[in-house]
């Protein structure tokens, strides 16, 4: 298949190039930053300029778009002592907001033109609303399916919400198969003392990730699942490991930090609450690898 990466030079746009890669796709990479391991083409295209993009989209199968600029809070916004979320540069976010659901419109849109049959875009399980929440917010139940009610309040979480509506939008227009993949936090092997911190200190960035997190390379192998998979219309998956990153069984974590929160369904052991069930019934996707 000839597949588009966007952000290929990111954390996780780097996994994805060495997964497909390796499963034999042709790649291209558009990144205005080279990749440290460049195992295909990449082109330093402007995704917020459409005509930059037209020419790329060419005669090709797929697009995993990832390209996003960053929300610096979402990695130092956090008042530990205070428990709260804190936006230091609320202009900056708008900034950042716009241009990501720009990049976003304008791929759909350019993807769509050239007759693009799949399309794969990273989501986050922060559009539920209890990753960066400015006032309280609990989950409605746990686990947490793709059918719960979405309400970011932050702007990372909301550029994700609109990014999944304009797939929505994208997928009603024709035939085009257009997966968005909620992603938990993503690690690789140098963030396993970061995950091991955060088991010591639960409440070190608050608890809206319900103790989640998902290995990059299996991040990127849901990525090519869900590309290579056959589906209709627009599909929302979550994506994360099967287990919490804790010791403690999550219900016990539930009971202690959330506990008016109800149990749907009971969660064994460690399991996530966040329930990845969808993405292993229509993608056969299931986290292989374990950091904590």
């Amino acid at each position: 298949m000839r597949v588009v990466v966007t952000g290929g030079s990111g954390r996780l746009g780097q996994a994805v190039v060495r997964e497909l890669f390796t499963h034999g796709h042709q790649l291209a990479v558009l990144d205005l930053t080279k990749p440290r391991e460049c195992v295909c083409p990449t082109y330093p295209i402007d995704l917020s300029k459409t005509q930059a993009l037209e020419q790329n989209f060419k005669s090709i199968d797929g697009v995993v778009h990832l390209a996003r600029q960053r929300f610096p809070y979402t990695e130092t916004g956090f008042n530990a002592e205070m428990q709260r979320w804190e936006l230091a540069d609320p202009l900056g976010d708008a900034e950042r907001f716009n241009l990501n659901v720009a990049i976003t419109s304008n791929v759909l849109a350019v993807a769509q033109a050239a007759g693009v049959k799949k399309i794969v875009c990273g989501s986050s399980l922060a559009v539920y609303g209890f990753y960066y929440p400015l006032t309280g917010v609990q989950a409605d139940y746990l686990p947490v399916d793709e059918a719960h009610p979405l309400k970011p309040q932050d702007p990372y979480g909301l550029t994700k919400l609109v990014g999944e509506r304009l797939c929505d939008a994208a997928a009603a227009k024709g035939d085009i198969q257009i997966a968005s993949l909620r992603f938990s936090g993503i690690y690789t092997e140098a963030h396993r003392g970061l995950l091991s911190e955060r088991k010591e200190k639960p409440l070190m960035r608050g608890i809206g990730a319900l103790w989640s997190y998902i290995d990059a390379r299996d991040a990127a192998r849901a990525c090519r699942l869900a590309l290579e998979g056959e589906f209709t219309g627009h599909q929302a998956f979550n994506i994360c490991a099967e287990e919490t990153f804790m010791d403690a069984p999550t219900a016990e974590l539930v009971k202690k930090y959330l506990p008016g929160v109800k149990l749907a369904r009971p969660i064994e052991g460690r399991g996530s609450a966040y329930d990845i069930s969808k993405a292993k019934r229509m993608l056969g996707f299931q986290a292989m690898l374990q950091l904590p």
